[in-house]
């Protein structure tokens, strides 16, 4: 029962989530320091931003050029033009084990996934 209702859920997030991709081909053009950002330095700047004593697995988001860089892991946090390459998309949508942490009380919604995945590189 459980886990039809939990099969139920993810398919209707899914659906959700296609339906949101599909109206997005309508908006204007994603811009990242006015769709973006906002949503990052809310969300993921506090352990991925600039200060190095709180940053979390060295993964820097908040200048390009750190976010382009293979992780210690040999992950691309960020393949510009490709999100779904990019490890940052793939942690965000990710209902298991989601970015930002649970316990951040911090999760992003889908009005701001959808940007951030759009707008991706």
């Amino acid at each position: 029962m459980i886990r039809s209702a939990l099969l139920s859920i993810h398919l209707f997030v899914l659906a959700l989530l296609f339906s949101v991709a599909s109206a997005a081909t309508n908006l204007p053009r994603v811009q990242f320091n006015r769709d973006i950002r906002p949503i990052m330095s809310d969300t993921c700047f506090h352990c991925h931003g600039f200060d190095a004593k709180s940053r979390k697995a060295g993964l820097r988001l908040d200048r390009r050029e750190d976010a382009l860089q293979p992780t210690k892991h040999d992950l691309l946090p960020i393949v510009p033009g490709q999100p779904d390459d990019s490890e940052i998309i793939q942690r965000i949508m990710d209902v298991v084990d989601p970015m930002p942490p649970l316990e951040m009380h911090k999760q992003l919604t889908l009005e701001q996934k959808e940007p951030v995945r759009a707008g991706d590189g």
